[in-house]
């Protein structure tokens, strides 16, 4: 039997068992409206969020444009001043390889750009932001403190409204591999003027580290010791 092939084999079975993908976010693309996700609005406000079909904004009649993908997706809609939240719990495995967060964004602005220190509450200084961040599992709402493991986003898009939606990826690995309970936060505060953020195509992709399989370490260990083997009586 040849020995350096039962090693080659041993990997691809091992290769072939692969890391172990898994989606951790659950409807994320809003076909199901906003099932899994938890909508908060911060009291005395206007407005909240909203799964949405076609380019029309459901309250103010703005023009959006509209899903990224499938039916439907995620905005923002107010008749005056407010703060909404749009958040999801997730919890990762610890020892995770590899877990990517991605979205499609489009921040709307029709009372410029207020920033108030990136603070969710209208109730205060002038603002008119939109903030993804991830959270602590214990994190409240509108937290913008210590329950912000990372802020992601903070602003609106420049351009001329209706903006295009953006693509965001970012590789979340490092500050969630340690496991846990986790959440995703998509939050605006506005006191200016309309304000329609809108979200779509929401994605956690966590990957696991993969553990060979005992036949797999058996194959690999027999390949080991065949190798010693030969090279001993290519010695002697």
């Amino acid at each position: 039997m040849n020995f350096v092939r039962s090693i080659a084999i041993a990997a691809a079975l091992i290769t072939a068992q692969g890391a172990s993908a898994t989606q951790l976010i659950t409807n994320g693309g809003f076909e199901s409206g906003l099932s899994a996700w938890t909508v908060t609005d911060l009291a005395g406000g206007n407005g909240t969020w909203y799964a949405a079909s076609g380019t029309v904004a459901p309250f103010s009649s703005l023009t959006t444009v509209g899903p990224f993908a499938g039916s439907s997706y995620a905005v923002t809609d107010q008749g005056g001043p407010g703060t909404h939240a749009l958040t999801q719990s997730f919890s990762v495995a610890p020892g995770a390889s590899s877990v990517l967060l991605s979205f499609q964004m489009f921040v709307n602005s029709y009372g410029g750009t207020a920033g108030n220190g990136g603070v969710l509450n209208h109730t205060g200084g002038g603002v008119e932001l939109g903030r993804v961040d991830l959270l602590t599992g214990a994190a409240g709402a509108f937290d913008t403190g210590a329950g912000v493991i990372s802020n992601l986003f903070s602003g609106n898009d420049t351009g001329n409204n209706p903006n295009p939606y953006t693509a965001y990826s970012f590789d979340i690995t490092s500050l969630v591999s340690s496991g846990g309970a986790f959440q995703l936060r998509f939050a605006e505060s506005d006191n200016q003027g309309f304000f329609n953020m809108g979200v779509d195509n929401v994605s956690i992709n966590a990957t696991a580290n993969a553990v060979p399989e005992p036949g797999s370490l058996a194959l690999i260990g027999l390949g080991l010791f065949g190798m010693v083997f030969l090279r001993k009586r290519m010695q002697a």
